[in-house]
């Protein structure tokens, strides 16, 4: 199926006859240009574009082409399946957005936006939409999830979080690292640090995790919510999969804390480098016990040697954050559309899984680097 006709700008599905030029537009939109050749990203982009689509099927991604043919656009669209209340419903998640060229392109975004929204799903959302894209969704009846909107940072080291932030704008700053490390060190035997971690609970411990145990747990864990996936379409494992490697942030760790009889009650995976910003992918818990996961998460990132610990609030996390005395500050835009707007505002009312693994976030694109 086709949107083309002659040489007038349109919106098509992806072909694989796009990745080469997927990968020079991801590279000029995200990475300053740098990686567009790369054959590792041609071929990242390719499996995460085409995997599971059958023969003869199209992918739900879409691009934009000029007037000359040329593509300067895209959408990524991954269909899921998801449970709303204890029933079924269809969803699509969008993200990786680009437009090359947006000033010679103004409608651009807006068209690849629009092509979505009219996809066959019962929901559309995005967990990664910059301001630019949260006033196009708006403009179409969207609207943003203010919990989900929020990022969250744990300190532990507070000057080492100070250098390593310092080093995101200015990367000499990262030469004070031995300093900071040697000051927060102080503060540890002087007993003088403010942002200091409170002690474990007896009996509550967490542990080293498998995928496989991750992908038997994360199904039971989720149903604290309202909305979640149903972990099967797309399967569970090829999403932990496709999140092992984010050479930016660091090694992935997997952790299942365990309450004082030994019973699984909570799990998270986040990236750990020494002496940087942790990234945390997903934290799920019985209700009960989303304050212990999270003071497990935080002693589990210090002992890595990460300087501070990050990642995206929810309905659910929200409160347990505050209390741990987080920061709070908007990042991306969590934002979900429904053509049944009574089915819209049922999503509005509850508990939504719909960031990590339920979002984009899973995605090598958000977070890998390519050689």
């Amino acid at each position: 199926m086709s949107y083309t006709s002659g040489k007038q700008e349109a919106i098509r599905p992806c072909r694989r006859d796009d990745v080469d030029a997927l990968a020079g537009l991801f590279a000029r939109s995200f990475r300053d240009g740098k990686g567009g050749g790369s054959t590792e990203l041609r071929r990242y982009l390719e499996d995460v574009v085409f995997t599971g689509v059958g023969v003869g099927e199209e992918p739900r991604s879409r691009v934009f082409t000029d007037n000359t043919g040329e593509v300067r656009g895209f959408i990524g669209i991954w269909p899921r399946q998801m449970q709303l209340n204890g029933r079924p419903i269809s969803a699509a998640v969008a993200g990786s957005m680009m437009v090359d060229q947006p000033e010679l392109h103004p409608t651009a975004g807006a068209r690849l936006l629009r092509s979505f929204l009219s996809g066959p799903q019962d929901l559309s959302f995005s967990e990664t939409a910059n301001g630019i894209s949260q006033r196009m969704w708006q403009k179409v009846g969207g609207s943003q999830l203010s919990a989900g909107s929020l990022d969250w940072l744990r300190v532990v080291r507070p000057a080492g979080t100070a250098v390593a932030a310092a080093q995101h704008v200015f990367r000499p700053a990262g030469l004070m690292r031995p300093f900071a490390s040697g000051f927060d060190m102080l503060l540890q035997w002087l007993d003088r640090n403010p942002l200091a971690l409170p002690a474990a609970q007896d009996g509550v411990h967490d542990v080293e995790a498998t995928a496989a145990d991750i992908e038997s747990l994360i199904p039971e864990l989720s149903r604290t919510y309202t909305l979640y996936p149903d972990w099967h379409t797309p399967s569970l494992s090829m999403l932990l999969t496709h999140a092992e490697a984010k050479e930016r942030y660091g090694v992935l760790q997997r952790r299942i804390v365990l309450d004082r009889s030994g019973k699984p009650v909570g799990c998270y995976l986040f990236y750990a480098r020494r002496g940087q910003i942790a990234r945390v992918l997903q934290v799920l818990a019985l209700p009960e016990h989303v304050g212990t996961a999270l003071d497990a998460l935080f002693r589990r990132a210090q002992e890595l040697g990460c300087v501070a610990i990050r990642g995206r609030a929810d309905d659910v996390l929200l409160d347990a954050l505050v209390e741990r005395r987080c920061v709070l500050f908007h990042g991306a835009s969590t934002l979900v559309h429904a053509r049944d707007k009574e089915l819209l505002r049922e999503v509005r009312s509850g508990p939504a899984l719909l960031t990590g693994l339920a979002g984009e976030s899973w995605t090598r694109l958000v977070g890998g680097e390519f050689a």
